[in-house]
């Protein structure tokens, strides 16, 4: 019964460790994206700033 237990611990603890790793692969991905997105948008604004003066 112990093993049973310990086996099961171990199981979820590395169900959870991997769950991490991945919600911070997500994070990392997502917040890339924004700030490659943010760079585009202020290239756009500055190309329209410089054609309409």
């Amino acid at each position: 019964m112990d093993d049973d237990l310990l086996e099961q611990r171990n199981r979820y603890a590395m169900i959870g460790a991997l769950m991490i790793i991945i919600s911070f692969m997500f994070l990392f991905y997502m917040g890339s994206s924004m700030v490659s997105a943010t760079k585009k948008y202020l290239e756009q604004v500055q190309k329209i700033e410089i054609t309409c003066q």
